[in-house]
């Protein structure tokens, strides 16, 4: 049933605790920021992104049809890909997801359901044969609509 008279105690102490940060994982954060050993795992994430990111771009020019654009970013990991109007991303997500790969359709990032033509891919994880396989059975769906 409903919490009653512990209604307006409970919901108080679920704001405070989604608001509030915990005290000591703030300190562990802080402790870990100080290491100089933090600076040179940042640089080493950064390399790898880097690499992982080329060999991505690598692996769409070999194996997709040249039908769409992408932004490269400066950071992160994840390239923004558009591609013609007529192409649509959540037919192209569930084909993907129907031979077990995952990329992110464009409207779920839209509360207009915008970026229909358009996906995102992850390449925060170290490239590999079976990531460039993936990228390949997607540049065949690709050729169906390019």
């Amino acid at each position: 049933g409903a919490p009653g008279q512990f209604a307006a105690p409970l919901q108080r102490r679920k704001i405070t605790s989604t608001l509030a940060t915990s005290v000591p994982i703030q300190n562990a954060i802080g402790q870990t920021l100080r290491v100089e050993a933090f600076d040179n795992h940042l640089r080493r994430l950064r390399d790898a992104l880097c690499r992982q990111q080329q060999a991505a771009l690598v692996s769409l020019k070999k194996h997709w049809p040249a039908c769409y654009q992408v932004a490269i970013p400066d950071g992160g990991y994840f390239l923004w890909l558009q591609f013609p109007e007529h192409i649509d991303a959540l037919e192209l997500h569930a084909q993907a997801v129907a031979r077990n790969i995952s990329i992110a359709p464009g409207p779920m990032f839209s509360a207009r359901r915008e970026f229909n033509n358009c996906v995102r891919l992850n390449y925060g994880h170290p490239w590999d044969t079976k990531m460039d396989r993936a990228v390949a059975e997607l540049g065949k769906i690709l050729k169906q609509w390019c």
